[in-house]
């Protein structure tokens, strides 16, 4: 997957979605996953099976899900790179794959924001000071999959060694038992 990236030309944010919220990273357009390369089929098939396990667990369900692949797409961050506080709109669930974290304790990391918003801090609010973010260890082939309202953000990446993500928005149509 690394080497089909890196095959790739790209220039800037080719996406052209929300320039404003990413700095000194490179985006593919949002069709990334619309190819007949083995690796990108079996991408596609490892995130589905991973989300449909998921969704059978906390739904207590045993079907088999149609997951749609609406947009997909991956960054190279360079030093010094961020993506500002977003959500995704238009889906259901995304995933992050990190193709490559890079430089190791250079930062980078997905951080996801506690979506519950409290507006009165004393004793009884004090748990979600303590779950205000989650920030999952970065780890070369981790999968992160997680609902679209999540917002979350990628902190600083210093690192001189370029960092590859894959990720994708999925919609699930229909399931059967």
């Amino acid at each position: 997957l690394k080497q089909l990236i890196l095959s790739k030309e790209i220039n800037g944010i080719e996406s052209n979605c929300a320039t404003f919220l990413k700095y000194n990273l490179k985006e593919s357009k949002f069709d990334f996953f619309n190819s007949d390369d083995q690796i990108i089929i079996e991408t596609k098939k490892f995130i589905a099976n991973s989300l449909g396990a998921l969704l059978n667990n906390i739904q207590s369900e045993k079907s088999k899900y149609n997951i749609s692949f609406m947009e997909s797409w991956y960054h190279i961050c360079n030093k010094d790179s961020n993506h500002e506080v977003h959500a995704h709109l238009g889906c259901s669930w995304c995933a992050i794959y990190y193709v490559d974290i890079g430089d190791i304790n250079a930062g980078g990391t997905t951080n996801f924001l506690n979506p519950i918003m409290s507006t009165y801090r004393d004793s009884g609010t004090k748990y979600l000071e303590s779950s205000s973010h989650i920030i999952p260890p970065l780890e070369n082939g981790r999968l992160i999959l997680f609902p679209s309202y999540l917002l979350h953000f990628q902190a600083l990446y210093t690192g001189i060694k370029e960092r590859i993500v894959v990720a994708c928005n999925m919609n699930v149509f229909s399931n059967s038992k």
